[in-house]
């Protein structure tokens, strides 16, 4: 069977979500989940259910990876710190790498980390980027200088865990064209080459990019399964109902179908068929 990473996004945004993913965590659907550590919720109630599945005992605890979801452009009902077409832009002409700006990333970066580890005690299994920031020219370099700084085990100095590895967003299969092309070519594959040149951690190509508008969403899942090979990570966005609390949400409506999907019996059917297994990305080898 080839290990694949299923992570879920945006844990923390609203109730809706946070109680979607909870509901396929508890179910073994999932074996990775990416979180909103400066949500409203966060600390009050989505850090704390996290925390409590945690604390049972080893065969009850989840078996999935929780990781950091760097956030620079979700306000959750407020402002948020920079649009995602206006980073886009600074970053396609170098002006993220302005130490202003630099100094605006490191922090945010650092906070988010903090608030991750004050909610459950432990430091990320991963990093990944809300609408793949991370992955931006003048944001990536950050993240790399913060993650080596911040995990000095990442590069073997005391520490025994598994070192916190970061997403990219190279398309598992090259032939993909649209959306994962354009990921891939704004940041997603300089950040895994990169990441290869430093020898750290990372998924093995990347799925689970579309439109969020397919009512068939069983069919692209079945798409994304035929690229499958050892390592790979597909990302999705499910909630328990289609409604937008704390903020708007323009793809509600699809995390609901999304969620459908994944709590159905197609869902590990279609795992079995393309012989797949879930599993942690932080158990297999680098």
């Amino acid at each position: 069977m080839t290990p694949i990473a299923v992570c879920a996004d945006d844990y923390a945004q609203n109730a809706a979500i946070s109680t979607g993913i909870l509901e396929l965590l508890d179910q073994g659907r999932l074996s990775a989940v990416s979180c909103f550590s400066m949500a409203p919720s966060w600390r009050t109630s989505a850090a704390p259910a996290l925390r409590e599945r945690l604390a049972a005992g080893p065969e009850a605890q989840p078996a999935a990876d929780l990781g950091l979801h760097f956030n620079l452009t979700e306000g959750f009902g407020g402002p948020a710190q920079a649009s995602l077409n206006g980073l886009i832009l600074r970053s396609l002409v170098g002006g993220l790498n302005r130490k202003t700006l630099q100094a605006v990333i490191t922090t945010a970066l650092q906070r988010q980390l903090d608030a991750f580890e004050q909610g459950l005690g432990r430091a990320p299994d991963f990093i990944d980027g809300h609408q793949h920031v991370h992955q931006f020219r003048g944001v990536r370099d950050v993240l790399l200088e913060v993650w080596a700084r911040r995990y000095p085990h990442a590069t073997g100095r005391g520490d025994a865990r598994p070192r916190p590895w970061i997403r990219n967003t190279v398309p598992a299969d090259p032939g993909w064209g649209g959306k994962p092309k354009v990921l891939a070519r704004l940041g997603g594959q300089a950040l895994a080459a990169e990441l290869s040149r430093l020898g750290l951690p990372s998924n093995h190509g990347f799925a689970g990019v579309y439109g969020f508008d397919r009512p068939d969403y069983d069919a692209c899942f079945a798409h994304w399964l035929r690229a499958a090979k050892p390592g790979m990570l597909i990302m999705c966005h499910p909630a328990r109902e289609a409604r937008a609390d704390g903020g708007p949400d323009p793809i509600a409506a699809q995390r609901w179908v999304e969620h459908r999907y994944f709590s159905s019996p197609a869902y590990p059917e279609a795992l079995r068929a393309a012989g797949v297994q879930l599993q942690r990305l932080t158990a297999l080898p680098q």
